[in-house]
């Protein structure tokens, strides 16, 4: 178990707003940018979505990659989130449609991991990987 705390400034004190447990461990974590959702990609196949809105109550329990994932990241309207993993493949999903299945972006780096994803615009993922390449990606929903 995993445990991470928020914290926040009341005056002159730093204060202990949050501690929330994971059952593995996150390689990395984010809020979205409505701060409505925290994200988390890890040694799990499931990502992590939580809704902060409901004392962090877990939003997918469907998704599943075939291998660990290694990142996350929100578009820039909080709609939509994107996983990726050691088993090259992107998953896209939109939070306020969690019970339908992502849109997986198959072998997005076919040569090996993906280390990153992040969001241009609402609609473009730029991704890294360890095959030495950066892609874009565009998403429709």
């Amino acid at each position: 178990v995993v445990s991470t705390q928020s914290t926040g400034i009341d005056g002159d004190s730093i204060v202990q707003r949050r501690s929330i447990s994971l059952s593995a461990s996150c390689e990395e974590i984010f809020y979205s940018p409505d701060g409505a959702f925290l994200a988390g990609a890890g040694r799990g196949r499931s990502p992590l979505l939580l809704d902060v809105t409901t004392d962090y109550k877990p939003v997918i329990h469907c998704w599943s990659s075939s291998a660990a994932l290694k990142t996350c990241s929100f578009s820039p309207d909080s709609r939509l989130v994107a996983f990726g993993g050691i088993d090259t493949n992107i998953l896209v999903g939109n939070v306020q449609q969690p019970m339908d299945s992502p849109v997986k972006i198959i072998r997005a780096h076919p040569l090996g991991t993906i280390n990153r994803v992040r969001w241009c615009d609402e609609n473009t993922i730029v991704s890294t990987g360890s095959d030495c390449q950066v892609r874009q990606f565009t998403v429709t929903f």
